[in-house]
């Protein structure tokens, strides 16, 4: 069964200076011992409930990992998910509920070793340095490592490819060609930019043709290529990114600065970097512009989708309508 466990992913460490030496000495205090025993009781449990000798591990606000979850259930594998300490705790529920190992871990910056993506990241090169399974007390078998996957979603470029390839033509097709804008909100910034690339290139090849087969003057029913617009909530770098090119948020500002670098209602979109799924978008000229949608009006959107529409969704939804 899948379970929770809670702590940071920091190992503590104290510089102790004497007459001839100055150095650093690890110290086993209390959180640091803490921390390394939550991680590997993460680690162990996912060894013990593992079917087929692999583990996926990564760090996710939530939504990517029961994707996640629900794959490696059906395939054996076990998973381990690094969460934020401010995420929902219903995703934590359907973590749970599929299988998942659920480890929390303290909001901080990616420049932080103790952030969630760079803990998950640790906990990957631990299990595969580690060789853990390989030596067994019975030395007349031999058994394989345990192999640890890290997804490593925001900077993984298949991310990006993958709605090129499958979520882009699925909405080209389903709608008939007849996409003229696609908006959306961005978390790893794969979806945007691939779904993106693809529309826009379509739409591109089809102004074309339309240009071959009735000449320059003739009439064409698409004017322009499709238009790629980021939804952003309040904090976020990536408004500025797409619409000035830098990436800043006047949140980030030391004077006022909250306990997140960006302080939004919505989970799993907006952020103060810019990942490589992300960059492709802005690098190949996909994203056409930048909206910035306010918490108010996130909350009123989901309210009137819920009582006109019958449609019960969440905040990143919500500010993508």
């Amino acid at each position: 069964d899948g379970g929770v466990t809670t702590n940071g992913g920091i190992a503590d460490s104290v510089v102790s200076k004497d007459d001839n030496t100055s150095h650093q000495q690890p110290t086993p205090s209390a959180p640091t011992t803490t921390i390394q025993t939550t991680i590997q009781t993460t680690i162990q449990t996912a060894i013990h409930t593992t079917r087929t000798g692999g583990i996926v591990i990564e760090g996710t606000s939530g939504s990517t990992g029961i994707s996640l979850a629900t794959l490696c259930t059906q395939r054996g594998h076990s998973i381990i998910v690094v969460m934020p300490d401010d995420q929902a705790k219903e995703k934590q529920s359907i973590l749970n509920c599929l299988g998942a190992i659920v480890h929390i871990v303290p909001n901080a910056s990616i420049s932080n070793a103790g952030h969630y993506v760079n803990v998950a990241r640790r906990i990957a090169l631990d299990i595969n340095q580690r060789n853990y399974g390989s030596d067994d007390d019975d030395r007349t078998t031999t058994k394989p490592p345990i192999q640890a996957a890290f997804m490593n979603q925001f900077e993984n470029e298949s991310n990006y490819q993958a709605h090129v390839e499958t979520t882009g033509p699925e909405l080209w097709n389903q709608t008939n060609r007849q996409i003229d804008v696609f908006c959306m909100s961005s978390g790893t910034g794969a979806t945007l930019s691939g779904v993106g690339r693809y529309l826009k290139d379509q739409s591109i090849q089809e102004i074309a043709a339309a240009e071959t087969a009735t000449g320059r003057n003739g009439r064409r029913r698409r004017q322009r290529p499709c238009q790629i617009i980021l939804v952003d909530p309040p904090g976020s770098v990536l408004y500025n990114k797409v619409k000035y090119n830098v990436a800043y948020a006047t949140q980030q500002r030391e004077r006022n600065l909250l306990r997140h670098r960006y302080d939004t209602i919505a989970e799993g979109i907006g952020l103060d970097r810019i990942t490589r799924n992300f960059a492709l978008g802005v690098e190949r000229g996909v994203i056409d512009d930048a909206i910035r949608v306010s918490d108010q009006e996130a909350v009123d959107m989901a309210h009137w989708l819920l009582r006109y529409e019958g449609l019960f969704v969440g905040s990143s939804s919500a500010m993508n309508v």
